[in-house]
């Protein structure tokens, strides 16, 4: 069981930055120091869960109005 779960995992991680690599350009960092690479990073990431949250809304927000509809 454990070890199902570390491979879902990595899985999962792994598309999270195959997104960042391959979707959104983040092959370089930009910042220089730990600090900066830290506070770029964070960003991206949490640009793309704010991203991965608005589609989930539209989503809802459509199924809301076909619901309606029928």
């Amino acid at each position: 069981e454990g070890k199902g779960l570390c491979r879902q995992r990595s899985i999962q991680v792994e598309g999270a930055f195959g997104i960042l690599k391959q979707d959104r350009g983040m092959t370089r960092f930009r910042r220089r120091g730990l600090k900066g690479v830290k506070m770029e990073f964070l960003l991206n990431c949490l640009g793309l869960n704010l991203y991965k949250y608005h589609l989930f809304w539209l989503k809802q927000r459509a199924n809301n109005l076909i619901g309606k509809l029928n």
